[in-house]
């Protein structure tokens, strides 16, 4: 488990019930996995994979022989582990270390895949740079994070409640991720931008449904906190989102995704 603030620590957490809790990045992955080009990968990294569905969606695609999947969270790589077992000819290597030191070999795989975790990242240009080192010439990048003004609602609802809650409002300012940023990153890094593209999408979803997503993702914030405070922030938290339900006990925001499918210069 991660130290006090740590990311890793919310999904050590979180791993068993995760998927369920973050279906619309599951979706979001889906969406990146279609846009990739009309090619097959044989050898995939999955570098921050979580619960690999990512991961999974390239491998429905056929033709997927090995798969490395990287992530600082154990538990998570298990469940990731779990979904593998199913496809006894896929050769998988479960890695439980940071983005940028993932040991892959430089030029081995065919896709280096990303999808809602570059901005859980430190040193995000970092990882997008071994994203092109590991894969060959010729190579695919394909990148899924929140991008800019997404779940401007929770902010300022956050951010409104005052601390500790204002962690989580300016939590998911820090994770966006614009188009422009990505493209000169990838630029930087040797890659070629075959597609990039933002998503705006408006949910309205029951406030405990959104209180649960951020349950999942965000426990890491309070981890500082003392005893008594850490108990309390979550159930803030979801009485935060109750009360700014509609009167039809929905809560509205804005969901932004950006996406990038880039290929490595010959």
């Amino acid at each position: 488990m991660g130290t006090a603030n740590d990311p890793a620590a919310s999904f050590d957490r979180s791993a068993a019930a995760y998927e369920q809790l973050v279906a619309l990045n599951r979706a979001g992955s889906r969406r990146l996995v279609a846009a990739l080009p009309d090619e097959t990968f044989a050898r995939v990294v999955d570098i921050g994979c979580g619960t690999g569905f990512a991961t999974m969606e390239v491998i429905a695609r056929g033709g997927v022989r090995e798969v490395i999947g990287v992530d600082p969270s154990r538990p998570m790589l298990d469940v990731f582990a779990g979904h593998l077992a199913a496809h006894p000819d896929v050769n998988a290597d479960l890695r439980a270390v940071d983005a940028v030191s993932t040991g892959v070999p430089g030029g081995s795989a065919d896709l280096a895949i990303c999808t809602m975790a570059l901005h859980w990242m430190p040193d995000r240009a970092a990882a997008i740079r071994e994203m092109a080192r590991v894969v060959r010439p010729g190579g695919v990048v394909a990148i899924l994070a929140p991008g800019e003004g997404h779940d401007r609602p929770t902010v300022d609802l956050m951010h409104a409640a005052g601390p500790p809650l204002s962690r989580l409002g300016d939590s998911i300012v820090s994770n966006e991720i614009t188009l422009s940023w990505l493209s000169a990153t990838l630029e930087s890094v040797g890659l070629d931008a075959v597609d990039t593209w933002a998503e705006v999408r408006e949910r309205a979803v029951p406030p405990d449904s959104i209180a649960d997503r951020m349950d999942a993702v965000a426990t890491h914030l309070w981890d500082d906190l003392p005893a008594p405070q850490r108990a309390d922030a979550p159930a803030r938290m979801r009485t935060a989102f109750r009360s700014a339900a509609d009167p039809d006990d929905l809560y509205r925001y804005r969901f932004v995704k950006t996406f990038a499918i880039a290929r490595r210069r010959a």
